[in-house]
């Protein structure tokens, strides 16, 4: 297989267009209800499935109704979902409220995400992928931390894996106590720039990339939203813009971002490359309702890359 991807998978709920008199009243019309597949790993899955690479998915699954369609989604994309462990806890949901502008709330209930622990990996599986992805850090309290992310990342540098990891919002503040074991086993690391303020306790976004570096990262990569990008390594540094499509809602971009830029890494890119796809992906997922939606495949995306100039300035090289 192409990519190992380990982490939560959810059923995200989506209401819009959500009002602040929404609680006010008994009933509000509202445009739409959707029900749609969500969770970093699950996004970066199935991203990574439609962009045209082989993928296994890795975690647990509710036996509910949720937990089903989460399989079905999945295994419709392409992911293969033959090593997912079943649960009779309930399958994790986030019920996502999207106003009038675009603006999200989120309302996370985590069900099966709880119980993942490493014993739930077939460590074989290692020697079958080229890169190990790590999604949803901080929501998988059983597994993240030295004696389970950082023990498989350690494992899959050892045999030659390429690894990275993404992380979520930690909602314990033990930041650097769960992530620092990572960073020395880490190849990239792609947090946002809200996660990299927070971990390396600086708003310079020069300097949140020299502290994952410092800490043993050998690539990282700092989402900024709809300023882009900024990427550096011990040869390079450079900040790259996003491409200006109309936005319907941003939910998924950060993992569409992933899913492409590891795209470019199986490809051999460069790291320019490597973000002019990142970018491309979650440029589409943009231009959607849900997280997943609006992805497309590797030669769409490349089409589009090479109709629309991307403006990359380096800062180091």
């Amino acid at each position: 297989m192409d990519v190992l991807c380990i982490g939560e998978t959810l059923v995200d709920i989506i209401t819009r267009p959500v009002s602040n008199t929404f609680f006010n009243n008994d009933s509000t019309n509202v445009q739409e209800i959707l029900l749609k597949t969500g969770g970093d790993a699950l996004n970066n899955s199935v991203d990574l499935a439609v962009i045209g690479n082989s993928v296994t998915y890795v975690g647990r699954i509710g036996s509910d109704v949720c937990g089903n369609y989460i399989m079905d989604i999945c295994t419709r994309a392409g992911v293969d979902m033959s090593h997912t462990i079943r649960s009779e806890t309930p399958h994790g949901k986030m019920n996502i409220l999207i106003d009038e502008e675009g603006n999200r709330a989120f309302y996370y209930f985590p069900g099966v995400s709880r119980e993942f622990t490493s014993a739930d990996v077939d460590l074989s599986l290692l020697r079958q992928c080229k890169i190990l992805q790590l999604s949803s850090t901080f929501h998988l309290p059983n597994f993240d931390g030295a004696n389970g992310a950082a023990s498989l990342l350690k494992m899959a540098q050892e045999i030659g894996v390429i690894t990275s990891m993404d992380v979520t919002k930690d909602p314990t503040g033990r930041w650097n106590e769960i992530l620092s074991p990572c960073y020395p086993y880490l190849d990239y690391f792609l947090p946002s720039e809200e996660q990299a303020m927070l971990l390396a306790g600086t708003e310079d976004v020069e300097a949140m990339a020299d502290f994952f570096l410092k800490g043993g990262v050998k690539c990282v990569v700092i989402k900024l939203g709809s300023r882009g990008c900024f990427c550096k390594t011990a040869q390079l540094s450079f900040y790259c813009g996003c491409y200006d499509v109309p936005v319907v809602e941003t939910t998924g971009a950060g993992d569409a971002f992933v899913a492409g830029f590891l795209s470019g890494v199986l490809r051999n890119g460069s790291m320019e490359d490597c973000v002019r796809l990142g970018t491309a992906a979650s440029a589409h997922v943009i231009q959607c309702v849900g997280a997943n939606t609006g992805i497309r495949d590797l030669k769409t995306l490349l089409a589009f890359i090479g109709t629309h100039p991307l403006e990359i300035r380096y800062t180091g090289k």
